[in-house]
């Protein structure tokens, strides 16, 4: 690649840490340039799409194609599905002009209204069509998280409203190399769902028009600026959003029958994480009916003994339920919640056990018992079931059967069958009558073998008929040759009012059915193994290490209550803490005698200098993890014993704050004032623009003012304050009303009970977000994720110079420039130094498949599974990427890097970086002990620096020491 010099050509260090670098032999820097305000560098072409002259002169082909009047009255087409609908859709083909030596860069202007506006708020995000560029026939990097990405990706919510906006690429200089003309295509195509286990899932299909495309340009400079007197649109003038409160009431709905349903109708054994979780809290929140309920703290227990003894029977029950790499965590929390509660209840044994039958006294359900049913044959019988509150043998229920005809019936099983084994059992139930004739009120114990089929007939046993008080019924009987399992009935035939109650099942004294464990010792043991698993696999992504590291302190303080001895000290126990949000250094899984493994050496930590977590660049909505942030002081601090952490919160407050310098302010789609996530510099599975995030964003375990609540920073609280101001706060508390998973319901109970109460007794605080067109200018760098923040007056730019680099250094940077009136997005090629002579060359892969990262994910091929239809080839293969040095005590990461498909830390980022951007030049020193001296830079001309205001004459050659970065203005 003519952007990627030799070994000998680029950096050469001294040997001593501050030593001056001299820069040798980085490629030349564009041709000089009027500042971005004033100059019009002309395109080297530009093809108007739906303009009958332009395309003709283009040679374009279209198929599956409509032309449009599109926004603004500009001409446009569109690209519809094939049909029957597939993956793939309408395409277009054209020649276009080119430079043969350099780079030249392919634009596409797109209208900023156009967005996926399902209808339908439950299918929403399923029309996010996407836009592929090719170059001669073969596609140009990758159709998902490629460094040289799709042309364009649909999103839920307009990017630039009311204008237009551009997405820029570079062409492969190989292909253009010597030429003056080249072929482009254009290939619609469906949503891509990044996490897809296979082919199907990965690539979904396009059943809808695609977005308009208005017109594509071919030009040299990376910055494109719009031909003089073309029509972009201006921005809307912002205004706060108003309404939306009913959606509180919506929230209160929701929470009380999740609190309603919990306590009564589910079946505890099978709650997950996020259900028991739920229950605890309400039996702590004075505002839902499992308040002080002892019911609610059973079904709790009941919850954590079916999570027990379905991890006995399954092993991934620890690591793939709920939060996979918190395991029991959640256990450890409920416990420490309720513990001053929860009386003699750990000393009685695990309920739930497969050799018993499920509430056997019918105490659990609300109008129906749990694990109970009526299957759909007997419901022809004409007869009814209940649970019955006012009658009861023992405890407060039974199970009342009733029939009103001569014929009629009313049969109830319970639903999931008990093991048994071999040997006498005697099954039984107490039954009370009330007016019974006919056959009458009878058990029906029923024998299955292994594969679910009946052995034997039906074993009836009635009650006396007409009207008594509690009657055992019992049946003592061998089991049946082949039988594994029963299912037991219960049953009324003919007219009259039948109660059951207290169900038992005894096994033979010499049985070898297992008797369950006191609940202290099998959370002890549930603890104990999750606890110590995951120090073993404690994963490195910084999300991945925050949840596992709250798993991990959550399951210690479990022991800490139930078995001191095995606890872990506290201050070990918060080291877990630290490392995860690079307080000290991460030193990943630990071997089995406690040792750490350092697989990223010693000195790496998850948490930039400047308050980033830390993975290959900048990280975009996953990089958002102030609710793990709030999960983690919550758990040191709520609950029996909680403790003071003032050193994590002021980690977390500082993390936090991080974040307002990458944010978006704009309008949404009903022009309303609006901040969002930077994304568009994101290297993990974006979509542009953001999500809606003033201080916290809105997702599954988040709401909007959970930090401000929490932390109660100034900061903080003001920039959720301004949300409410902006009206942007009910909008987006539709998910927390609607959305149906328990790991939501949690979401919204804490929002309801904690959360907005909190906040809204806090004081107004003037705070606001950083990036506010009348807030102060800003530089905010961070060399070890390799990218910058810039406010320059009505003007931002968010740059990623270590952008997707997984296998290597590619010399590739993304750019996000907006200002007032208009957005641009782009790739563009790059400078680099300080590289090794170790490579990878890229391969022949079309998708980079983000779920080949699981240690589970063998299924997947080399690249991820190829896209339905013909065999594409990527126009970047062959193209060789120089790794970057890594410290002396990493693990040899070319191991990593030749597993084709897994990306490697530490091997993309370059020891120095140069990106010209418009009227901007970026020089990083990411290195830790070096110091640069820039190479001369007469082309970009004497430029202002925007952190000291000083101005850099031409010829003047600063010096950057270690972790150090100069953004320079000419504008």
């Amino acid at each position: 690649m003519p952007n990627s010099p030799g070994r000998r050509e680029v950096l050469k260090y001294a040997g001593t840490a501050g030593a001056a670098v001299a820069v040798l032999g980085l490629p030349s820097a564009p041709a000089a340039a009027a500042p971005l305000g004033t100059r019009e560098p002309a395109p080297l072409d530009v093809v108007v799409l739906g303009d009958t002259d332009s395309e003709t002169a283009h040679s374009l082909t279209a198929t599956l194609s409509d032309t449009v009047t599109g926004g603004l009255g500009q001409s446009a087409r569109v690209l519809n599905p094939t049909v029957p609908a597939s993956y793939w859709g309408g395409t277009l083909t054209f020649d276009v002009a080119v430079r043969p030596t350099g780079t030249t860069y392919v634009t596409v202007r797109l209208w900023g209204d156009d967005h996926d506006d399902t209808s339908d708020e439950a299918a929403s995000g399923t029309n996010m069509w996407r836009l592929q560029l090719f170059c001669e026939g073969k596609q140009i990097g990758y159709e998902d998280q490629g460094a040289v990405d799709s042309l364009d990706i649909l999103d839920t919510a307009p990017r630039t409203p009311g204008r237009f906006f551009f997405h820029t690429l570079p062409l492969p200089e190989k292909m253009t190399a010597g030429k003056d003309r080249v072929t482009l295509e254009i290939r619609a195509m469906g949503r891509i769902w990044s996490y897809g286990q296979d082919a199907s899932q990965l690539y979904r299909t396009m059943t809808t028009p695609s977005r308009a495309i208005y017109r594509v340009y071919t030009h040299t400079d990376p910055c494109f600026v719009p031909p003089k007197g073309e029509v972009q649109g201006t921005a809307p003038d912002p205004q706060p959003r108003t309404g939306g409160e009913e959606v509180l009431d919506a929230i209160r709905t929701r929470v009380q029958k999740d609190q309603r349903d919990l306590l009564t109708t589910a079946d505890p054994a099978t709650l997950d994480g996020w259900a028991m979780q739920s229950l605890a809290e309400g039996y702590l929140w004075s505002g839902g009916p499992a308040h002080q309920n002892p019911a609610a703290l059973d079904r709790v227990l009941q919850a954590i003994d079916g999570r027990y003894l379905a991890w006995r029977s399954d092993a991934t029950v620890m690591t793939g339920s709920d939060q996979q790499w918190q395991g029991f965590g959640r256990v450890g929390l409920v416990l420490a919640l309720l513990w001053e509660h929860l009386g003699d209840r750990l000393d009685a044994q695990v309920t739930g056990s497969p050799y018993a039958i499920t509430n056997p006294g019918f105490e659990n359900g609300a109008d129906t018992p749990t694990a109970w049913q009526m299957p759909g044959w007997a419901a022809a019988g004409g007869g009814t079931w209940a649970r019955d509150t006012t009658v009861s043998r023992s405890g407060t229920a039974s199970l009342k059967l009733q029939v009103g005809t001569t014929n009629g019936y009313s049969y109830v099983n319970s639903g999931a069958r008990v093991r048994i084994g071999s040997g006498t059992y005697t099954y039984g139930a107490w039954i009370r009558t009330d007016g019974v004739t006919g056959l009458g009120a009878h058990i029906d114990p029923l024998f299955y073998d292994a594969n679910g089929k009946l052995v034997g007939s039906d074993h009836k046993v009635y009650a006396s008929k007409g009207t008594h008080d509690w009657e055992y019924v019992t049946f003592v009987f061998a089991t049946p040759a082949g039988a594994t399992r029963m299912e037991m009935h219960l049953r009324l035939s003919g007219p009259g009012t039948a109660w059951f109650d207290d169900v038992t099942l005894v096994a033979p004294a010499d049985t070898t059915t297992p008797v369950p464990p006191v609940r202290k010792d099998a959370y002890v043991d549930m603890l104990r193994s999750s606890r110590d698993y995951w120090r073993q696999h404690f994963p490195h992504y910084s999300n991945q290490a925050q949840i596992c590291a709250i798993g991990l302190y959550q399951t210690n303080r479990g022991l800490k209550l139930l078995a001191p001895d095995l606890a872990l000290p506290e201050d070990r126990a918060r080291d877990y803490l630290y490392q995860s949000i690079g307080m000290v250094p991460y030193l990943g899984p630990e071997d089995a005698d406690g040792n750490p493994t350092k697989p990223l050496g010693d000195s790496y930590h998850q948490v930039t200098k400047a308050g980033l977590t830390r993975e290959l660049g900048y990280v975009g909505s996953y990089g958002e993890v102030i609710d793990w942030l709030v999960m983690m002081y919550e758990s040191v601090t709520r609950g029996y014993q909680g403790q003071e952490a003032p050193e994590l919160r002021e980690q977390m407050v500082r993390m936090t704050k991080a974040r307002g310098s990458f944010r978006v302010i704009d309008v949404d789609k009903d022009h309303c004032r609006i901040s969002r996530i930077e994304t568009v510099i994101g290297w993990r599975n974006e979509v542009y623009p953001g999500e809606t995030a003033y201080a916290s964003r809105t997702a599954w375990d988040s709401n909007p003012v959970m930090s401000a609540a929490v932390f109660k920073d100034p900061d903080i609280v003001g920039w959720t304050q301004e949300m409410v101001a902006d009206g942007q706060l009910y909008p987006q508390l539709n998910l927390q009303a609607t959305h149906p998973w328990t790991r939501v319901g949690l979401n919204a109970l804490r929002f309801l009970s904690r959360d907005f109460p909190e906040f809204q007794s806090l004081p107004a605080r003037p705070g606001r977000i950083p990036t506010a067109w009348d807030r102060p200018d800003f530089v905010l760098t961070d060399e070890e994720n390799g990218c910058v923040a810039v406010k320059n007056g009505a003007e931002l730019l968010f740059a990623s110079l270590y952008f997707r680099s997984r296998q290597g250094v590619n010399n590739y940077a993304r750019v996000h420039h907006v200002t007032p009136v208009d957005q641009r997005s782009a790739t563009v090629r790059e400078r680099s130094a300080g590289t090794t002579d170790q490579t990878f060359t890229a391969r022949d892969w079309v998708l980079w498949d983000y779920a080949i990262n699981d240690p589970g994910a063998s299924h997947i091929p080399p690249g991820g599974f190829p896209p339905p239809g013909d065999a594409l080839h990527q126009a970047l293969e062959g193209d060789v990427y120089h790794l970057a040095p890594v410290p002396d005590d990493v693990p040899d990461p070319t191991l990593g890097v030749h597993f084709d498909g897994v990306e490697t830390m530490l091997v993309g980022r370059a020891p120095f970086y140069l990106c010209e951007y418009g009227d901007y030049l970026i020089a990083m020193n990411t290195s830790t002990d070096k110091t640069v001296t820039l190479p001369a830079r007469p082309a970009f001309g004497p430029a202002r620096d925007l952190v000291t205001g000083k101005t850099v004459g031409a010829g003047h050659r600063p010096r950057l020491g270690p972790l150090s970065t100069l953004v320079l203005y000419r504008g």
